[in-house]
């Protein structure tokens, strides 16, 4: 997102992984307290700068976690016990890379919710489609926080703004609050378009709002198997050109958030068997990774380098543009339409170099060749999904959804979905908040339905 006032922020976008306890109620480390930025149109803009910074941070650990905890990463030589551990599916209550998730997650969200306090209190100072734009955009990032969270954690805090103790709720309870966050954010811009200044001066270059929150609409509605809206929002998202990209950018010093973490303690590479797990022919690969013969990881996983995110200041994209299309496909077969659902499963496996004007993975496969019938066609929405949406994080709950949570598994064994269910609840809020309740137990018996 827009770094000019973050690059504090994101040069440390993984140093959180150190941190001990987090308070929900932290200042934003661009300045602004809640009083100056209710009474200084300057801090309100500042404020959202300092959001799309922090969301950068969140983002990249929660993507960070759940490929861990999954098939699509492992440790490097030099990375933590607990990194190795986690690869493995054992993830201690109190370490740090327990709690990163929590603690950057409610730092995003805590700016978010200051930055609704000044647009409203200061309505009048901006124009109504600059206050549009701050206000739509602060609900977009803090739902989408709270969906990581969500898609993290067993249960999970909504009302956090001023509260010090603030209660966890399910995520039955959770899922509704951050669709109706998406929905007001949809709301808001349908009604009063964002302003060329909020565009052009606010918002990151290369995002587009309007895509992101029809994306995250989709992506939240398949969540809740309302399968007729996800196929709908899903619709709403551009599948060409520069429109259906919105990418976090790295300018230097910062740096992006995977080659930051390319070596270290808290070091990661992709899996190797992600790779050569793909089917003959599938390009897809060539965007990610750089393959290695050599490469292997602290316990001994096989791993290659990366390719597009090598570089320090290599963009990142916030959803891949393919991820609608796989979310319609799953959309149609879950209401039986078919045929439709394996035409869009289709655009997806034979889009190749060049394909809608898209700078994005290709897999450059042919189209299915017989008609699957509702099973199969599901079956290959989750195959699509594993190597399209590579390094997004959403591993872990598509292997929560398909009863995919198959336990540790202990090196040099290779794991082939999801490894636990759950992570322990943040240490620092456990020592400040007695409403944090007791980190679930994991299942003792694999593949596992996930207790919710």
């Amino acid at each position: 997102m827009r770094m000019n006032h973050t690059r504090a922020v994101l040069s440390t976008a993984f140093a959180t992984l150190t941190l001990g306890a987090c308070s929900l109620d932290l200042q934003n480390p661009n300045s602004p307290t809640e009083a100056q930025v209710t009474t200084s149109a300057d801090g309100v803009i500042a404020l959202a700068t300092g959001l799309q910074g922090r969301f950068a941070t969140s983002y990249g650990n929660f993507a960070y976690m759940g490929g861990l905890v999954t098939d699509e990463f492992a440790a490097t030589s030099a990375a933590l016990i607990s990194i190795s551990d986690a690869e493995q599916g054992a993830i201690a209550p109190g370490t740090g890379i327990a709690d990163n998730v929590f603690n950057s997650v409610y730092r995003t969200v805590r700016t978010a919710d200051d930055l609704l306090a000044g647009a409203n209190a200061l309505s009048a100072q901006f124009d109504p489609g600059t206050r549009s734009g701050l206000v739509a955009l602060a609900q977009t990032l803090k739902a989408e926080a709270l969906g990581e969270a969500l898609q993290s954690y067993q249960r999970l805090p909504i009302n956090t703004y001023g509260i010090t103790t603030p209660t966890y709720v399910t995520r039955a309870e959770a899922l509704p609050y951050v669709r109706a966050l998406l929905d007001s954010a949809n709301a808001q811009i349908t009604g009063t378009p964002p302003s060329a200044f909020f565009t052009n001066s606010i918002l990151t270059p290369g995002v587009n709002l309007n895509a992101m929150i029809q994306l995250f609409r989709a992506r939240y509605a398949r969540m809740a198997n309302d399968n007729a809206n996800a196929v709908a929002y899903a619709n709403l998202v551009p599948r060409t050109g520069p429109a259906a990209l919105s990418l976090l950018q790295f300018p230097a010093p910062t740096v992006n958030f995977y080659a930051n973490v390319t070596g270290g303690t808290n070091g990661i590479a992709p899996r190797r068997q992600w790779r050569t797990s793909m089917a003959a022919g599938d390009q897809r690969f060539t965007w990610f990774v750089a393959p290695s013969a050599t490469l292997s990881g602290r316990v001994g996983a096989l791993l290659d380098n990366w390719n597009r995110y090598a570089g320090a200041q290599a963009p990142l994209p916030v959803y891949f543009p393919d991820e609608a299309l796989l979310i319609k496909a799953e959309g149609l077969a879950q209401q039986n339409q078919l045929a439709a659902a394996q035409a869009a499963l289709d655009s997806v496996r034979t889009d190749c170099t060049g394909g809608r004007g898209l700078d994005d993975p290709k897999a450059c496969l042919p189209a299915l060749t017989d008609v699957l019938t509702q099973a199969q066609l599901l079956d290959e929405v989750y195959v699509q999904r594993r190597y399209e949406l590579f390094g997004t994080g959403l591993r872990w709950e598509d292997a929560r959804r398909r009863v995919g949570v198959r336990g540790p598994i202990a090196a040099p064994a290779v794991p082939v979905g999801g490894q636990r269910c759950w992570l322990p609840y943040a240490f620092g809020d456990r020592n400040a908040n007695p409403n944090v309740p007791a980190d679930p137990a994991e299942p003792a018996t694999f593949p596992a339905v996930c207790q919710q």
